[in-house]
């Protein structure tokens, strides 16, 4: 009786040790998988690197993932430019015209994955839906969601993987105000510190990328100033791959506030 005992034990211990490494993220690096899209495109995780990622599991007999999946689609549309955010929603196992009704009453139009096999869904070790994973620009597993969830729970796991993102003028401004310190590097042709009376800004006049991965510290806030919201974009991105993770570029092709 206390061999079966400890023997129930070990195997109970073992489950739960299993249990924590899936669900213990750190810096482990998101498992990659390869799926076929509603559209019929084949979607990578790999063809994202350099790029922030949020990663659903989801069914359509979900009553939460239909409460979440539209807070999704909101955050991806105010961050799918300016941040190069990607959603990738993952269905595991349903008829593919069931999904696609799913998806259109919801009015989805970020990629709809179909984990035919559910190997996705057992490489990532998910046992309850709906389950969101969070991806950094390095491809590393950066924050986990169990549940729907509010909005401001979503956001505040997001802050953990967009390590670049484009401001508007008044956001700017708030930057400038609330942060200790914001390093201003400029790329533009004709510089000028927008700023040349504030003691928190330090203001330095750049010719490329490469210079600022060899010469800048990856820690710090950073605001870009580029000729346009393109260079301001691949430029974050660029310095996101090299591991900076606070990069803000002010984006000149819109209505200023």
């Amino acid at each position: 009786m206390k061999e079966r005992k400890k023997i129930f034990l070990t195997v109970v211990v073992v489950s739960l040790l299993l249990f924590c490494g899936v669900h213990s993220l750190g810096a482990r690096e998101a498992p990659v998988f390869q799926l076929p899209g509603l559209d019929g495109e084949i979607y990578s995780l790999s063809d994202f690197r350099g790029e922030p990622v949020v990663i659903s599991f989801f069914a359509t007999w979900c009553a939460p993932c239909r409460q979440e999946l539209p807070l999704l689609q909101k955050i991806y549309e105010e961050y799918e430019e300016k941040a190069l955010l990607n959603v990738l929603v993952i269905d595991s196992g349903e008829p593919q015209n069931k999904v696609e009704t799913f998806v259109e009453e919801l009015g989805l139009t970020f990629p709809v994955l179909l984990d035919e096999e559910g190997k996705v869904v057992r490489d990532y070790g998910v046992l309850y839906l709906p389950t969101l994973y969070f991806v950094d620009p390095l491809g590393n597993l950066a924050g986990q969601v169990i549940g729907a969830q509010e909005e401001s729970v979503l956001r505040g796991k997001l802050d953990q993987i967009l390590w670049f993102r484009g401001l508007r003028e008044a956001e700017v401004k708030n930057l400038v105000e609330l942060t200790s310190e914001v390093v201003i590097l400029d790329f533009r042709k004709e510089s000028a510190n927008p700023f040349p009376d504030r003691k928190n800004i330090s203001y330095q006049v750049v010719d490329g990328v490469d210079s600022v991965i060899s010469s800048f510290p990856r820690e710090g806030v950073y605001l870009l100033l580029t000729e346009n919201n393109v260079e301001g974009l691949e430029t974050g991105k660029a310095l996101a791959i090299s591991g900076f993770q606070r990069v803000y570029y002010w984006m000149v092709d819109v209505p200023q506030d």
